[in-house]
């Protein structure tokens, strides 16, 4: 997945403020169901007395903020969310990319030859779990649109990928291993 980068704005607009704080990390991205860490310092290691806050009202996430350093607790919904950063007389902005979390199961199958598995996938983050089904290597078996796989004749390692309908930067893959039990 490609994490966007991070835009800090000054209030002031034009070139960088000198009361503008360092944010680390530079480009915060988070999947949803995880946590990040993220710390606000001034310019040359500096101590920061910063307040943080979550731009969005509803449905933003969650802070808990211990002085400079804050966890931030994503929103279940993928998407874009801005984090306010005050210090005294200053205010500027972080953008927090929250990434889909996409989940493959069963995972790692083992099924004998020319037997069936179900795959289900849940695409955490994003409004629908509606998935399009791949098989990579071309003789490495079939599955259908609801997720079922059959596996060739011929024993062997094969990879299964769930890509989202409504992202398609969000995929999982399994690894299907093919032999006799």
């Amino acid at each position: 997945m490609l994490f966007a980068a991070v835009a800090l704005m000054a209030a002031c607009g034009g070139g960088r403020d000198p009361r503008q704080l360092v944010v680390e990390p530079e480009a915060p991205a988070v999947l949803v169901g995880e946590t990040l860490a993220l710390t606000a310092r001034a310019p040359g290691d500096g101590a920061a007395d910063a307040e943080w806050e979550v731009q969005e009202p509803y449905g933003g996430g969650l802070l808990h903020s211990q002085g400079s350093r804050v966890t931030y607790v994503p929103p279940e919904a993928a998407g874009t969310y801005h984090l306010v950063l005050r210090t005294p007389g200053h205010k500027q902005t972080v953008e927090v990319q929250v990434l889909p979390s996409p989940a493959l199961e069963p995972l790692s199958p083992r099924i004998a030859p020319g037997s069936s598995v179900t795959f289900r996938v849940r695409m955490r983050g994003l409004p629908r779990d509606t998935a399009v089904w791949t098989v990579a290597e071309a003789e490495g078996g079939e599955i259908t649109a609801d997720g079922r796989y059959t596996a060739p004749r011929r024993p062997g390692v094969y990879h299964v990928t769930a890509t989202s309908t409504s992202d398609p930067s969000a995929s999982a893959r399994a690894t299907v291993t093919v032999g006799a039990d």
